[in-house]
């Protein structure tokens, strides 16, 4: 199965593609998506959307996990930080991919083993954890590749199934979602809801 990790943020977007179909978990893809700095917010916003739509077209991942927005102490950047959340949710959601979101915290525990870990240590354990990765990638991309090896181990069996069979994963989706903790969003083909871009790198299949 391939998961695609997302790391939101409007002045940077982090993705990372597993492939979690074997007994390891091995690196595929990963990147940034940088909208132009000094743009309006919806021009960043639709830069987000577009690039994401680019990857999704691009690796056909089969399962999106992205992290949950937080209240944090700046109000006005957590509603940044949800509108940039909202383009990638929409640009996954008319891709009929189903979609899978996870605290920072429990990403870190289901990484590290702890849930206070910092951005360093999750970088650590990607470089053991994933097959494959290129050492020294930056932070926003190993936060995405530590969501997608969270869905990988979090969930207790595939919620993702090929493109054109998006529907059938609804019960088993939802119940993955439960027993990880996470919320899980599904699409059905044709973008009715249920419930290599900028800057990147790939490794062949």
């Amino acid at each position: 199965m391939l998961i695609l990790g997302l790391d939101p943020g409007s002045v940077c977007t982090g993705y990372g593609l597993i492939d979690a179909s074997l007994s390891r978990l091995v690196w595929r893809a990963s990147g940034m998506l940088r909208p132009p700095r000094g743009r309006p917010l919806p021009e960043r916003l639709h830069y987000l959307h577009a690039g994401l739509q680019r990857i999704l077209d691009d690796v056909h991942p089969q399962a999106v996990a992205l992290e949950e927005s937080f209240v944090g102490e700046h109000s006005r950047s957590a509603l940044v930080l949800g509108q940039a959340r909202g383009a990638l949710i929409v640009a996954v959601m008319a891709a009929g991919l189903p979609l899978f979101e996870y605290a920072p915290r429990l990403v870190k525990l289901a990484v590290t083993g702890a849930g206070g870990a910092g951005k360093e240590q999750v970088r650590t354990m990607i470089d053991r954890l994933l097959e494959g990765v290129p050492r020294g990638l930056p932070l926003d991309v190993t936060d995405a590749l530590a969501l997608a090896v969270c869905h990988a181990h979090r969930c207790a069996e595939p919620c993702g199934v090929a493109r054109t069979g998006v529907a059938r994963a609804g019960v088993a989706g939802r119940g993955a979602a439960r027993a990880a903790g996470g919320a899980c969003l599904l699409a059905r083909p044709g973008g009715d809801s249920a419930g290599e871009g900028p800057g990147g790198s790939r490794r062949g299949t």
